[in-house]
C-alpha cells in the first residue's frame, strides 16, 4: 500500500511539473511614464489579487524601477508602502542638507553668485550633462535593491527580468540584462537633459523612451507567449507655453512613436492595461499616490480578460513566494574593506574622511548616504555612488565611486541684485566668480570675484588646506573695493560718503566639524572716503588700518534663503596695532546672529548685529565684515550706518502660501526691527533706536529670493519695495 501511494504521489508531481512546464510564460512589460508611471504598482495588485503569475519582466524608465523592484521578490503592497514612503521631490534634488556641509561649502553656497555655475576650460564652456545628476535617487535605488545586489545575472533574479536604455551616440535600444541592477535602473531613465546619461560597457546611455519605450519585443526574446501590457497615455491637454512643456511634450512625441510598433505587434492572447492617469504628468511627483488607484482601475477594466488567461491557465495558480526585503537592522552589513574609485584631483585619503565609514563597522545607511552628500558636496563629482560586494566570511566590501563632474574643476558662477522703490531709487549688483579646484590633492582653492553695479569689488583670495581632512587651512586674499555708507550726528544723516578700500588679510583657521569655524589673521587696508552729499569735513585724505583679528563663525541653519529651523552667529574681534602701519590703535567688537524656529509653515526669525569700537581717535570707522545679509529677508532699508557704536535688530513672522514644486515657494509674513548708529560713546541711547516695519510677499526661487511689499522706517516715508536676488 506505501508503495502505491508513493506512485501516485510521484505520478502527480510528474504530471505538475510537466503541465508547469507546459503552460504558457507569461511576460510582463511595464513602459516609461515618469511620476505617472508609478500606476503599474496599482497594475501589479490586481494581477496579485487574481494570482496571475508572472514569469518575466521588461521595464523601461519608471517601469523599470518598479519592475525591477518588483523582481527583485517585493510584493506589490510592500512596494506600494515603498512608493508612498519615498520624498519624491527630494530624490531629484542633488544639492545635499544645508547641515551637513562643510562650512566652507555652506559659505560656497550663500554667497552672493548663485544664479548660474558652468564649467570653463582652454576649449571653452563646459556644461553639465543632465539638471540633474542622480545622486539622491542612485542611492535609494542601492537601498532598496540592496537585497539583489550581489546578483549580476538578472535571469538569476527571483523574476528574470530586464531594463531598456538607448545608446545616445547611435540611437540603438540597448537591452540591460546583466551587472548592477541600481546602475541599469539608473540609466534606463536617464531622461536626456534632465538626467545626467550613464556609463555601462563605454556606451553612454539614456532614457529607452527614444528607442523602446514599450519592449514588448524585449519580453517575447526572454521567453514569453504572453505578454501583459501597461502602457502610460501621454499627457493630452499639456500648456506648451514654456522651454519645459516644449522638451517633455518633445519626449511625449518620441515614446509615442517608439511604443506604437511595440502595440501594433499585440495579439489577441495579450493584454493591454492604459492606466486612466489622465491630467499627472510625468514631472508631478507630488501626485505620486494618486497614481496608484488609477492603476488598479485601469487593470480592473481588463479582468474579464485577466480572468479568462487565468482559465486557460488551468483556473489555478500557485501564491507567488515573494523575498520580502529586510527591515533596516534585521541583517547587519559589517564592513571589510573600504575601496575608493576616485576620479578627481582630490586625494583618496581627503574622499575617505569626508566619507566617515571605516572598516570594522556596521553599516547604517543613514550614515553612508549622509557620507556620499559630503564627499559630493566638495563640488567636485557628478555623482557618488556604492557597492557592496559580500565576501565568505559574511563581511562587506564597500566601494565608493565618485564621477568626475563633467564641468571640471574650474568653474564661473555669477549673481545679480535688483531692488527698487518704486520712486525713482533703482539698485543693481552684477557679478562673476571663477574658482580654480584642486591645486592640490588636499583640495587647495582659487577664487576670483568680480562685482559691479552699486558696490564695486575685486577679489582674490585662496582657501590651502593644511591636512588631508581639510579642517585646518590657511586662506589669503587681497581686494579692492567701493561703496557707500551714511553717517550719522545726534541720531540724523548729516552725510553719504563714497569709501574706496584696498586691502590685504591672511587667516590660519580651523574647521569645527561642519557647523563652524574659527580664524585668526593679520590685515592691512587703506581707506580713501568721498563726501557725496552733505558738509561733513573730513580731516584726513585716507585711513589706514592694519592688525589682528580673530573670529568664531557657526551656521546650523537647514536652507540658505528660507531657513525652518537652525541658527547662526559670528564673534570677531579686531585690534589695530600702529607698529603695524595702522592710524590709530584701536579695538573693535563685533557680534552677529540669527536664530529661526518654525511649526508647520510658520516661521519666528529673530536676527541682530552689535559693533563697537574703542580708541578710534579719527572717530570714523569702516568695516569690511560681514553684515547680515539683508538681501534674503529685505525686511528694513538697505542703507548702511558707519559709527563706532550700532545696534540693527529685527523679529519677522512667515508662512508658507503655496508651493510649486522644483520652482518656487511662496511666503508672506511681516518683520518689526530697529537700528542706529552713533560716533561717541556717551551718545549712545536706547531712545535713539531708529524703528522699522514691513509687510512683504516672498519667493524662493532657484535663482535667489525675491521680495515685494511695503516698508516703513522711522523719520522717512512710506515706501514699496522689490528687491530680486542676494545682495552682495
Amino acid at each position: 500500500m506505501k508503495t502505491f501511494i508513493t506512485l501516485l504521489l510521484t505520478l502527480w508531481f510528474c504530471t505538475h511539473a510537466a503541465y508547469a512546464q507546459e503552460r504558457p510564460k507569461i511576460g510582463l512589460v511595464l513602459g516609461g511614464g515618469g511620476a505617472a508611471g508609478v500606476a503599474h504598482v496599482g497594475v501589479l495588485k490586481v494581477l496579485e489579487e487574481n494570482h496571475i503569475p508572472i514569469d518575466v519582466i521588461a521595464g523601461n524608465s519608471m517601469g523599470a524601477i518598479v519592475g525591477s523592484l518588483y523582481a527583485s521578490g517585493m510584493s506589490a503592497n510592500e512596494l506600494e508602502k515603498v512608493v508612498n514612503g519615498l520624498d519624491w521631490p527630494t530624490l531629484f534634488r542633488d544639492d545635499p542638507a544645508h547641515q551637513i556641509k562643510s562650512f566652507q561649502q555652506k559659505q560656497q553656497s550663500a554667497d552672493f553668485f548663485s544664479a548660474f555655475n558652468v564649467g570653463v576650460a582652454r576649449e571653452g564652456v563646459k556644461l553639465p550633462t543632465g539638471l540633474i545628476d542622480g545622486q539622491r535617487l542612485m542611492f535609494e535605488l542601492r537601498r532598496l535593491l540592496a537585497p539583489v545586489s550581489q546578483i549580476n545575472d538578472f535571469d538569476h533574479l527571483p523574476i528574470p527580468f530586464r531594463a531598456v536604455a538607448t545608446d545616445i551616440r547611435t540611437g540603438e535600444t540597448v537591452v540591460l540584462k546583466k551587472g548592477n541592477l541600481a546602475t541599469a535602473v539608473r540609466a534606463s531613465m536617464s531622461i536626456p537633459g534632465l538626467f545626467a546619461p550613464v556609463t555601462i560597457d563605454n556606451r553612454l546611455l539614456v532614457d529607452g523612451l527614444v528607442s523602446n519605450n514599450l519592449p514588448v519585443d524585449i519580453a517575447r526574446q526572454m521567453g514569453a507567449d504572453i505578454v501583459i501590457v501597461s502602457s502610460i497615455p501621454p499627457e493630452t491637454n499639456r500648456k506648451l507655453d514654456s522651454a519645459l512643456d516644449i522638451t517633455l511634450q518633445t519626449m511625449d512625441l518620441l515614446m509615442r512613436k517608439s511604443s506604437q510598433a511595440q502595440l501594433d505587434s499585440l495579439t489577441s492572447q495579450d493584454i493591454l492595461i492604459l492606466p486612466p492617469v489622465g491630467e499627472i504628468g510625468s514631472l508631478h511627483f507630488e501626485k505620486v499616490t494618486e497614481t496608484i488607484p488609477l492603476g488598479e482601475q485601469g487593470a480592473r477594466a481588463q479582468l474579464p480578460a485577466l480572468r479568462q488567461l487565468l482559465a486557460n491557465l488551468g483556473g489555478e495558480t500557485a501564491t507567488r513566494q515573494v523575498t520580502t526585503v529586510p527591515a533596516a537592522g534585521e541583517q547587519p552589513i559589517r564592513v571589510a574593506q573600504v575601496q575608493i574609485d576616485n576620479g578627481s584631483s582630490l586625494s583618496d585619503k581627503l574622499v575617505q574622511q569626508k566619507l566617515g565609514i571605516q572598516p570594522g563597522e556596521v553599516l547604517d545607511t543613514q550614515r553612508l548616504q549622509a557620507g556620499l552628500d559630503r564627499v559630493y558636496s566638495l563640488g567636485y563629482f557628478s555623482l557618488v555612488d556604492y557597492n557592496l560586494a559580500q565576501r565568505p566570511d559574511g563581511r562587506y566590501d564597500l566601494k565608493v565611486i565618485a564621477h568626475k563632474a563633467a564641468e571640471g574643476e574650474q568653474r564661473l558662477s555669477g549673481g545679480f541684485a535688483l531692488g527698487d522703490d518704486f520712486n525713482g531709487d533703482t539698485r543693481y549688483q552684477a557679478g562673476v566668480k571663477y574658482v580654480r579646484q584642486g591645486l592640490t590633492g588636499k583640495g587647495t582653492e582659487l577664487r576670483l570675484q568680480g562685482v559691479i553695479g552699486e558696490r564695486i569689488l575685486a577679489k582674490a583670495e585662496s582657501h590651502h588646506p593644511l591636512r588631508d581632512d581639510k579642517s585646518t587651512f590657511v586662506a589669503p586674499k587681497v581686494w579692492y573695493q567701493e561703496r557707500d555708507a551714511s553717517i550719522l550726528s545726534d541720531s540724523q544723516q548729516v552725510a553719504e560718503l563714497r569709501a574706496r578700500e584696498a586691502g590685504a588679510q591672511v587667516d590660519v583657521g580651523r574647521e569645527l566639524g561642519t557647523s563652524g569655524e574659527v580664524r585668526a589673521g593679520v590685515f592691512y587696508h587703506r581707506i580713501k572716503p568721498e563726501v557725496k552729499t552733505g558738509t561733513l569735513a573730513l580731516t584726513d585724505d585716507a585711513i589706514t588700518e592694519a592688525g589682528v583679528k580673530l573670529q568664531y563663525q557657526a551656521d546650523t541653519l537647514d536652507s540658505v534663503n528660507f531657513p525652518s529651523k537652525g541658527g547662526r552667529v559670528t564673534a570677531a574681534y579686531t585690534h589695530g596695532i600702529k607698529g603695524m602701519g595702522s592710524d590709530t590703535g584701536f579695538s573693535r567688537i563685533e557680534l552677529e546672529g540669527e536664530r529661526v524656529w518654525s511649526k508647520d509653515k510658520h516661521r519666528l526669525i529673530a536676527s541682530g548685529r552689535l559693533e563697537a569700537n574703542a580708541n578710534n581717535e579719527d572717530g570714523l570707522q569702516y568695516t569690511s565684515g560681514n553684515a547680515l545679509k539683508t538681501g534674503r529677508m529685505a525686511f528694513a532699508d538697505n542703507d548702511q550706518l558707519i559709527g563706532n557704536y550700532s545696534v540693527d535688530g529685527s523679529l519677522t513672522y512667515m508662512r508658507q502660501l503655496a508651493e510649486v514644486p522644483q520652482i518656487a515657494k511662496l511666503h508672506v509674513g511681516a518683520s518689526l526691527g530697529a537700528k542706529q548708529a552713533w560716533q561717541e560713546r556717551d551718545a549712545v541711547a536706547l531712545d535713539d533706536l531708529r524703528s522699522t516695519g514691513s509687510v512683504f510677499v516672498g519667493a524662493e526661487t532657484p535663482v535667489g529670493p525675491a521680495f515685494v511689499g511695503l516698508r516703513k522706517t522711522e523719520g522717512f516715508d512710506q515706501e514699496a519695495y522689490f528687491n530680486f536676488g542676494r545682495d552682495f
